[in-house]
């Protein structure tokens, strides 16, 4: 794995573990895509594609540029029609750039490159930067835009990168949307000659409606376990734009990066910005394989490094339970019952701050409110460091509702215009966090927080989207890079959460899954996956979630909760799957549900271990079938867990086929230690080529049927 320069033909080379990535320097010295895919040994043959960058073809030279134009980097060059990556205007008035090879740098250990490009008529370089990492066929790429000159330059686009791949061929494209309640739904169709565009436009969010993620597979043949998948993740929080096009000339592209709607930036001398980073790779084992590939990423780079290998504690969470309806007495006894049951952190949610009994009022005035809390949140914390569990506690820094003392003494700190009226979303204003007054009160508060209060995990919440992009007494310069600085802001934030309190657990919370995605990975241990626990939804939820994220980290509402008319079973084997949180109310429960909800709690913990850290396949999928049969594979291959589930059937027939299991040791022997069906697996020692070509027989017959089996290496 290295990154490799071929002077003789201008050749730059990105090889990693099982793929290869090249471009070369054309004619013009322009960086053009070469080849992406499966790996190539021996760099001469490479060579072979330079020959068309450097010879003009019979007749018009145009053809020959727009055969030949899949530019690193499109910045507005001659007869290249595509998405731009790059769109600028000069303080002379002249769009675009035409950018050539100034130098480059390889890092020592060959796992860096930095290309510097520059325009050869103006003050203008970009530098792009590409990473690579031990054992993964993923590349990292963000490019640095730099003012070299005494003249403003205004970026009016900005992308990340562009990404070509083998003409003449077909592809699918994958990508998720949905809406609250219904985010992750698994969208696929083959890509139509034009430009399909994925993008978010709410300002303050990544999604629910839309992650910033893409996938394409030639020919649409691609599946859980076997085939070529090219795939990319945007490393975004805000609005986002990833532009998939096909050519009339059969050439295909993904652009991707911030959203040019909203946002532009003006560089002054020696100014420069710096994209999002986005990842990016290529696999032959399907969709599965890219899910292997985004899970190493996330645990050995991506995640907080000192916590991204422990697992998520048992959660109970107190909004189930009584909403804003909370007060000492009430949230004490729901401790006690928790510790009973074995939860390892009792989190406080909405409804802790003064006169906070609906959501009209009280949003921004973080502290405890005095009568329903007469001895502040502390002592919930000294109650439950004294049974054994963690304390944590619910927080939306963003937003104010406007009957808040915040609001009252600071009216002028809320995103707004001047002449048009103020717009609510669930009766909260978005605090402008581009301003620094604003972005260290924020800071201030939740320093105080965790500090006076002992917390041990946050719970970050974000419940509307932006309407109003004004701010008064910014400069016209603010103003169009507002957009960009409020997310910036909050990275700072997070960061800073991460530097000063390293053990502190971190639930990144949206209203549901509208910050799942790679920018906010790196600095949470927990996503709220959806605000939907409807066991039937779940099942779709956590299969679109799961195929980019891992799952310890899915979180939102009790993933093991009380919903009626669904089956015990049912809900504990989902409960399994993700991060286990108790949705029920405690204090209501008979004590046969109690002991019902303790016993499953230890036996999570027992099997945590193989199930957070594990890669998952999606053997059979929710969206396609009234079953789901998914497969967690520990990572080292030792042990794995087979979750089953009916939901949907309609009339009845045979059993389900045999389910071919995927990702074992062929030659190693595997027992049955846990079978939640007492079907004819318990006990059985089965060699993993006989699972992987001869398969299961799960007992799925009947709506809410599910199974759960546990096996070990053995041999």
């Amino acid at each position: 794995m290295s990154i490799y320069y071929e002077p003789d033909h201008a050749l730059f080379c990105i090889q990693t573990a099982h793929t290869t990535y090249a471009f070369a320097l054309n004619a013009e010295s322009r960086p053009v895509h070469l080849y992406w895919g499966a790996k190539i040994q021996t760099l001469s043959d490479l060579a072979l594609l330079t020959g068309n960058l450097h010879v003009e073809t019979n007749g018009d030279s145009s053809f020959r540029l727009r055969t030949n134009n899949q530019y690193e980097y499109r910045a507005g060059e001659p007869y290249s029609y595509e998405e731009q990556a790059l769109d600028l205007f000069y303080s002379d008035g002249v769009r675009g750039a035409q950018l050539a090879y100034r130098s480059h740098v390889i890092s020592a250990d060959g796992r860096a490159l930095a290309i510097e490009l520059a325009d050869g008529q103006y003050p203008l370089s970009v530098t792009l930067r590409y990473e690579i990492y031990p054992d993964l066929d993923l590349i990292t790429r963000r490019a640095v835009i730099r003012n070299e000159g005494s003249e403003p330059l205004h970026l009016r686009k900005m992308q990340s990168a562009s990404f070509h791949f083998p003409r003449g061929v077909q592809y699918r494209v994958t990508h998720f949307a949905g809406n609250w309640g219904a985010e992750y739904q698994k969208q696929q169709e083959m890509l139509p000659p034009c430009r399909t565009v994925i993008q978010n436009n709410h300002g303050n969010t990544s999604g629910p409606h839309a992650v910033p993620f893409f996938a394409l597979d030639p020919w649409g043949k691609a599946d859980d376990t076997s085939g070529e998948v090219f795939f990319g993740t945007l490393h975004w929080s805000g609005d986002f734009k990833i532009t998939c096009e096909r050519t009339e000339l059969g050439a295909v592209s993904v652009t991707a990066g911030v959203n040019d709607e909203q946002a532009a930036v003006t560089l002054h001398s020696g100014e420069s910005y710096e994209t999002p980073e986005i990842t990016a790779g290529f696999t032959t084992g399907g969709f599965g394989g890219m899910s292997e590939q985004l899970y190493d990423f996330q645990l050995d780079h991506l995640l907080p490094q000192k916590r991204a290998h422990n697992v998520i504690p048992v959660i109970y969470n107190s909004w189930y339970a009584y909403d804003f309806r909370i007060d000492e007495e009430k949230i004490l006894g729901l401790m006690d019952r928790a510790a009973e049951l074995g939860v390892e952190l009792f989190v406080i949610d909405d409804g802790w701050m003064p006169g906070r009994d609906c959501d009209s009022k009280g949003l921004g005035d973080w502290v405890p409110d005095p009568l329903r809390f007469p001895n502040g949140l502390r002592v919930f914390a000294e109650r439950a460091h004294a049974q054994g569990m963690k304390f944590g506690l619910w927080i939306e820094p963003e937003m104010v509702n406007p009957d808040s003392d915040l609001f009252r003494a600071h009216p002028d700190w809320v995103l707004q215009s001047e002449s048009r009226p103020q717009t609510t979303s669930r009766n909260q204003l978005v605090l402008n966090l581009a301003r620094e007054d604003v972005l260290a009160y924020v800071l201030d508060v939740l320093d105080r927080t965790i500090q006076e209060n002992e917390l041990d995990y946050l719970k970050w919440d974000m419940n509307r989207y932006i309407t109003d992009w004004g701010w008064p007494t910014g400069s016209k310069e603010q103003r169009e890079k507002l957009p960009l600085t409020m997310i910036e802001n909050i990275y700072g934030i997070w960061t800073h959460l991460n530097e000063a309190y390293p053990d502190l657990l971190l639930e990144n919370c949206a209203h549901g899954g509208a910050r799942s995605d790679y920018g906010m990975v790196r600095y949470t241990d927990r996503i709220n996956r959806s605000d939907n626990a409807t066991p039937a939804d779940v099942l779709l939820l956590h299969e679109g979630f799961s195929t980019l994220f891992v799952p310890k980290s899915a979180g939102g509402a009790g993933t093991f909760n009380g919903t009626p008319g669904v089956p015990y079973a049912f809900r504990e084997n989902l409960g399994f799957t993700g991060s286990m949180s108790i949705g029920v109310n405690l204090l209501r429960c008979s004590q046969e549900e109690l002991n019902a909800y303790g016993a499953s709690v230890a036996q999570f913990k027992r099997e945590r271990a193989d199930l957070q850290n594990s890669y998952v396949y999606h053997l059979v999928s929710a969206w396609n079938s009234p079953y789901a049969v998914w497969q967690y594979v520990r990572r080292d291959r030792q042990a794995f867990t087979v979750f089953g589930f009916c939901f949907g059937r309609h009339f009845p027939d045979d059993r389900m086929a045999r389910v071919r299991l995927t990702g074992l040791i062929p030659e190693a022997f595997y027992e049955c230690v846990v079978d939640t069906c007492s079907s004819e697996v318990d006990g059985q020692r089965y060699t993993g080529e006989a699972l992987m070509q001869i398969g299961l027989q799960l007992p799925l017959e009947r709506n809410y049927d599910s199974v759960r089996l546990v096996f070990r290496r053995v041999m």
